[in-house]
């Protein structure tokens, strides 16, 4: 009778193996949706600011060497237009060869053509006369003097090779570099033809120290040490030849790298190319590491002395093309990295905490896990207001996760308040990729003031200060919000906002002017309000101007605001300023630059208020002030309806 027993004890054997608790079964499931969810947006995010480090260091460098090449191409240029004119002038009759015409020619192209030193014209027998500047060790004329230079055979067998071989080629040319005891000239020449026959040769001599100038220039603006070199060999241009001792030092243009005395550059042969930069990133421009130290260097293991050198060719200007570029630390880079790295070390620690509270307290969450998954969706979705906070439970397990979600809701909201929502939203729906990247945009910008607030502050304590301007700036950021705009931040008690970015938005100036518009009649609403109530009313100064900026993302890698820099920000600051003397007693004088009222229609009044010398701006600034505005399209949905 045993045997028949066997297989039922079996059955229950099998079935109690097979039986898995479901508080397991959901504490596994949780487990795992927090490391796909965490780990995901971790990776994302690690991998996204490692992009935007190197994003943003290509960016920098292709900015640093479009600027290099365009002030080098502009300070050559000016020597190419000096020969050119003198061309053109001789072949229309303009003077002869050795005439009192040609002089005052070349006397007049020399002091138009800032950066060349001298103005030659040379006949085919190789006699030369023309004008050069005075320098500053010529002991007959002051500095920068133009002297005339009398026709003579030249003597130096380097600037006879130099006229020789120009007579070889037709058209404009820049020749071989000529040394004399003034410095080391880059030259540019033009045949003089008259009737098909070439009678001379214009020649414009530039001193290649005025590039070192270019160098030390761009080497202070940008925080690195730009150089320009002749091929990969030799140095052309560097900070250190901008001295004006610079040739009395031994300093002196053509010296090979290896013996220049800079061991950067000494080790710029042995350079290695970057691969992360791709033509996306740095159009034709090298990113190079240069390692000085070998390997017994103990500076070397720990990273040390390492540089990062950026580099172009440009041609043009020879017969071997020139190397512009600068180099700065590595480390500039490697911090940054670094603190990326970081913060992902932090988060997959937070990441693995996460998952191990999840299997430990995942017990019993069958609809209760629904809950949270539809309200941590809109969390996701960054929807906190529509976000309820879940029902308490009798069951300890669930109660607690209730209380945690409950507080992390609470400590969310009060996060958001530091977030701008309308920024994020507008980021998001772009879905363009590399939106907040920084990049160079024509925005309008809006700057307001609270004029006389000090005084006012003063007949109050500081809570109902900071009531006051709580409740004057909510009534800002809505209407900033309602046509379109985005609030960049809160200066005191002034606010700066931009209309433009991140969404292309169609007729950013009229939006923001129309904005000012806004926030004058919600003014002047408020301020009979705050008469009935008791409150101090409020007058405001607004600042409008369009024009370029430099807008999206910019900070440290733990610390980034989407914002905007540029010249744009000081002129509607300025504008603002002024806004005192052209309406004193308004609720809020609207002050715009012309360039803002340039893009304004019919439906704009805008009145002249003549040229003002802003605070620290040379040129004068056309201001108007805003009349009558026509509120068209100032619903939240039209004004998303004109973004592009």
């Amino acid at each position: 009778m045993s045997t028949p027993a066997q297989p039922v004890r079996l059955v229950r054997a099998e079935r109690k193996r097979r039986r898995i608790p479901v508080a397991l079964i959901m504490a596994l499931s949780f487990g795992t949706l927090v490391f796909l969810s965490v780990g995901g947006v971790l990776a994302l995010s690690v991998g996204a600011n490692v992009r935007n480090t190197f994003d943003l260091l290509g960016s920098q460098s292709t900015l640093l060497v479009d600027a290099m090449e365009d002030s080098l191409r502009a300070e050559m240029g000016r020597a190419e237009s000096a020969v050119d004119g003198v061309a053109k002038l001789y072949a229309q009759g303009g003077f002869q060869i050795d005439d009192e015409a040609m002089s005052a020619t070349l006397a007049g192209a020399l002091s138009t053509a800032k950066g060349v030193n001298a103005m030659l014209v040379c006949t085919p027998d190789l006699i030369c006369r023309g004008a050069a500047l005075a320098g500053n060790n010529d002991d007959k004329y002051p500095a920068g003097t133009i002297q005339q230079l009398p026709a003579e055979a030249e003597k130096s067998p380097q600037v006879r090779a130099v006229l020789e071989d120009r007579q070889k080629v037709g058209g404009r040319r820049w020749g071989a570099f000529v040394a004399n005891e003034y410095g080391l000239f880059a030259n540019v020449s033009a045949p003089l033809l008259r009737d098909g026959v070439t009678d001379a040769w214009v020649i414009a001599a530039v001193e290649l120290q005025k590039l070192s100038a270019i160098t030390q220039e761009l080497s202070a603006r940008f925080g690195t040490h730009a150089f320009i070199l002749d091929g990969d060999g030799s140095i052309l241009a560097d900070p250190k030849l901008a001295a004006p001792d610079a040739l009395k030092n031994g300093s002196r243009p053509l010296t090979p790298l290896a013996a220049f005395g800079d061991p950067v550059l000494a080790g710029y042969a042995t350079r290695r190319p970057e691969t992360e930069f791709s033509p996306k990133r740095a159009r034709d421009i090298e990113v190079a590491e240069i390692q000085l130290s070998n390997e017994d260097d103990w500076r070397s293991w720990m990273g040390e002395n390492t540089y990062v050198a950026i580099t172009r060719k440009i041609t043009g200007y020879g017969d071997r093309p020139w190397t512009i570029g600068a180099y700065f630390e590595s480390s500039q880079v490697g911090d940054e990295i670094e603190r990326v790295m970081g913060s992902a070390l932090l988060g997959l620690g937070a990441m693995a905490a996460a998952v191990i509270v999840a299997i430990l307290l995942g017990k019993r969450l069958s609809r209760p896990i629904q809950a949270i998954a539809g309200q941590a969706t809109r969390v996701a979705d960054f929807e906190l207001d529509g976000v309820t906070p879940l029902p308490r439970s009798r069951v300890l397990e669930l109660d607690e996760q209730a209380s945690a979600f409950n507080a992390m809701l609470i400590g969310l909201r009060a996060f958001s308040t530091y977030i701008p929502r309308s920024l994020v939203a507008k980021l998001v729906r772009t879905g363009e990729i590399g939106i907040a990247e920084p990049r160079e945009a024509i925005v309008t910008v809006m700057f307001t003031d609270i004029a006389g607030f000090t005084t006012l502050s003063e007949q109050m304590d500081a809570a109902a200060a900071a009531r006051l301007l709580n409740h004057h700036f909510a009534i800002l950021c809505r209407v900033v919000d309602a046509h379109g705009g985005t609030v960049d931040k809160f200066l005191g008690d002034g606010m700066l906002a931009f209309f433009g970015a991140p969404d292309r938005l169609k007729g950013h100036a009229a939006a923001a002017v129309r904005a000012a518009a806004a926030i004058r009649e919600e003014l002047e609403n408020d301020n009979r309000e705050a008469a009935s109530e008791g409150r101090l009313p409020l007058r405001v100064r607004i600042g409008i101007h369009t024009g370029s900026v430099i807008v999206g993302n910019i900070g440290a890698s733990d610390r980034v605001n989407y914002t905007i820099i540029g010249d744009t920000v000081n002129v509607s600051q300025r504008l603002q300023d002024i806004g005192k003397l052209l309406e004193p007693g308004a609720t809020a004088a609207i002050a715009i630059s012309g360039e803002t009222a340039s893009r304004l229609d019919e439906q704009f009044e805008t009145i002249p208020a003549g040229k003002h010398r802003l605070r620290g701006r040379g040129e004068m600034t056309e201001v108007f002030r805003v009349g009558d505005v026509a509120m068209a399209a100032s619903s939240q949905s039209e004004v998303h309806a004109q973004a592009g």
